[in-house]
């Protein structure tokens, strides 16, 4: 071959393979753009921080559901246990990163709340010990006293109304220890559908009528990119547990009794 003609062809050669490369870069760059590419890629939070609430089922079920998804994506989290109204607080003034499980109905008060997977169904119960006599209308009786978790935001919410009065402990788990103490007869108790470990912790107890109410691991809205990937790793989590139960109320005649 010509000396001028090989030369001419390396030339070309470079030109094409810097064309390639430039065009590589380019499409790469455009891809990088597209929504959750930066958070699939390297750009995760190291460490985010989640409030939680003491309720058993949370702990035993929610809680490592959560954290297995956020360590299958290389993310440490750090947990703060808080009551409803403090949740709600620290969202609003952007000082927590999530929860590991709010109920849907928290999106009237915060409507930016990232709702991020659907983990179980809130079920409302009441509840009696065998030394007193009890019945479901118990709780539209204002001459009994319950006790119960300190859960008024959330009663609000949902709509759910007591006349009975009601006297608020610290905690669930508090409740339940107050229970099995024998200090406590009457009280309303909140669990999963799904996951539950409380629901048949007394000898009478009783269904409360109310609208479906899920449960969801929830994000702050700042962290929206990074909820799409969350909610694929907590779907990948969930596959090894039963299914969503469906609800068991008629929903007319439940709106019916909220009225």
């Amino acid at each position: 071959m010509p000396h001028n003609n090989r030369r001419l062809s390396d030339i070309a050669v470079r030109i094409w393979r810097g064309f390639k490369a430039q065009l590589w870069l380019l499409m790469l760059c455009c891809y990088s753009c597209l929504p959750g590419f930066a958070a699939a890629k390297g750009t995760l939070p190291r460490v985010l921080v989640f409030s939680y609430t003491n309720h058993p089922t949370v702990q035993k079920y929610y809680l490592p559901i959560v954290l297995q998804a956020y360590q299958n994506l290389g993310i440490e989290i750090q947990l703060v246990e808080m009551a409803t109204e403090r949740f709600i607080q620290l969202y609003q003034q952007g000082k927590i990163d999530g929860d590991i499980a709010r109920i849907e109905a928290l999106t009237q008060l915060l409507p930016q709340l990232l709702l991020v997977q659907q983990l179980d169904q809130m079920q409302v119960s009441y509840h009696c010990s065998a030394v007193v006599h009890c019945s479901a209308a118990d709780i539209n009786d204002p001459n009994l006293l319950m006790f119960t978790p300190v859960v008024k935001k959330a009663r609000q919410l949902i709509k759910l109304q007591v006349l009975a009065k009601t006297y608020e402990v610290n905690s669930w788990q508090q409740l339940l220890d107050l229970y099995q103490q024998k200090k406590v007869d009457r009280f309303l108790m909140v669990d999963g559908g799904r996951f539950h470990t409380t629901l048949q912790v007394s000898p009478q107890r009783f269904e409360i009528a109310h609208m479906p109410l899920p449960f969801y691991h929830v994000l702050h809205h700042q962290h929206r990119q990074l909820a799409p990937l969350v909610a694929e790793q907590i779907q990948k989590v969930l596959a090894g547990y039963p299914p969503l139960p469906k609800p068991s109320h008629n929903k007319a005649a439940i709106e019916a009794t909220l009225k």
